[in-house]
């Protein structure tokens, strides 16, 4: 017997149902039709999957996550739990504050700023980049704005490079 010959004879027996009986081979009770519910449910894969397990997170555990630097999605990583979870927990802890203090704008405090002169080749390195900005007359949040989520950016002459 092939895959078809059975499915033809299941639903030869049942045409009103269609595909719908074969969500649950066991209501079918004929005895006709045993060969061909043994063969489907053969053919069918075990699709049983541990769920993966995830670390109980406390308030101090994760403080001291926070203050070495970890980002919610570090923390969803080392954890096993989602990023969203992660934010609800720093939340309900009262760490939210903690955490946008070691994070202001997305972008960490003190990250170094090298310049470059593209015409000149005059190099100049600041140690954050809201000084770069007081430097360069910008408005606050511009270059934290540019630089986010890039290594470069370039403007009046100047190329701008993040120091991670």
């Amino acid at each position: 017997m092939n895959i078809t010959e059975a499915v033809n004879a299941i639903l030869k027996r049942y045409p009103d149902q269609g595909y719908d009986v074969f969500i649950d081979l066991n209501e079918i009770k004929d005895d006709d039709l045993q060969e061909a519910v043994r063969f489907i449910a053969s053919m069918r894969k075990s699709y049983h999957t541990n769920p993966k397990r995830s670390r109980k997170i406390n308030r101090e555990t994760l403080r001291d996550m926070i203050k070495k630097g970890y980002t919610y999605k570090g923390i969803a990583r080392e954890t096993g739990l989602t990023e969203s979870t992660v934010g609800r927990k720093v939340s309900d802890y009262g760490l939210k504050r903690l955490y946008h203090q070691m994070y202001p704008h997305g972008i960490r405090p003190g990250v170094q700023v090298i310049c470059l002169n593209i015409e000149t080749g005059e190099q100049k390195t600041f140690k954050s980049i809201n000084e770069t900005e007081k430097a360069f007359g910008f408005e606050k949040d511009h270059l934290g704005y540019r630089l986010r989520g890039r290594k470069c950016y370039i403007e009046n002459g100047w190329e701008f490079i993040r120091g991670d």
